[in-house]
């Protein structure tokens, strides 16, 4: 059951330190919109849980964010094209309660600045659209910029890692071979309207769904994944999950249909999807499949 906003803010307002282990555990449940940049801030690690440590550390990345070089003409070129394409993916949720102007100059801005002082805070990384597609999340949580530019880069390490457990390409045949073994029906009908995985399944594992869910879904999905015992792992039983819940909706389309469904989730309850994905991953797990 997930916590009041009230109880996560006693447990942020403790003077000495946070207690983490606590804040981990009542955030699996979901994490309210008024403290969730605070609560991710802790779980990415870019704010201390020792409170006489908050300001100095807090001046410091500000200080350090300021002095990343953020000129990249190239590469603003690249965000700017992909911008509209990230925009498209939103382009049919109307109803989300959250209102992102992707293409304002604000935003913009605030997104050229921190994926070029990515890239040159590493310098052997290439910019590409799946950088822009993790950042949306943060860019609707957070204000200030040194703040999302830090727990980018922490999110974009937890990925890093993540695949050096797993690679991308071995992750989506493991996807697909869930898919084939938990949904049959719904992947013979995928199989017989030709629907290539590159056109969705790729994005949605590598992109943790960021860009086909409405960005409420997506950050109660992220709160899990950034707080839960099994992290970033859940993420291919979530997508079967979410799989399932559709299956008869998707079983009635074809294919033109299909992509559109699948690159433009509509909204869902995710704590249920959440609690199916576990479920999933017990059953697959008693079945010797993993």
């Amino acid at each position: 059951m997930a916590c009041t906003e009230e109880e996560f803010t006693e447990l942020l307002s403790g003077e000495v330190f946070i207690d983490m282990d606590k804040l981990i555990a009542i955030s699996r449940h979901g994490i309210p919109d008024k403290v969730r940049p605070e609560v991710w801030k802790y779980l990415l690690g870019i704010s201390k849980t020792d409170k006489s440590e908050e300001e100095r550390v807090k001046k410091q990345q500000q200080q350090e964010y300021k002095e990343i070089d953020k000129n990249d003409s190239e590469t603003t070129k690249k965000i700017r094209a992909h911008l509209k394409r990230y925009q498209n993916f939103n382009r049919d949720k109307s109803d989300t309660r959250i209102k992102i102007d992707w293409q304002s100059v604000e935003i913009r801005n605030k997104i050229e600045n921190i994926i070029i002082s990515y890239n040159n805070y590493n310098n052997d990384i290439e910019y590409s659209f799946g950088m822009l597609a993790i950042l949306g999340p943060f860019i609707s949580t957070l204000q200030i910029e040194s703040d999302i530019f830090f727990c980018f880069a922490a999110m974009m390490k937890k990925i890093e890692e993540n695949l050096q457990n797993e690679s991308l390409t071995l992750k989506l045949s493991r996807f697909i071979m869930y898919f084939r073994s938990v949904l049959p029906e719904l992947f013979s009908h995928f199989e017989e309207e030709e629907i290539n995985s590159n056109d969705w399944a790729t994005s949605w594992i590598q992109n943790y769904l960021s860009c086909e869910l409405p960005i409420e879904c997506t950050l109660r999905l992220w709160d899990t994944y950034l707080s839960g015992k099994v992290g970033l792992d859940l993420h291919v039983y979530v997508c079967l999950a979410i799989l399932t819940n559709f299956s008869e909706e998707l079983l009635e389309l074809e294919h033109s249909e299909i992509l559109s469904f699948l690159q433009h989730l509509p909204g869902i309850d995710i704590d249920q999807i959440i609690a199916q994905a576990y479920n999933i991953f017990d059953d697959i797990r008693a079945n010797n499949e993993l």
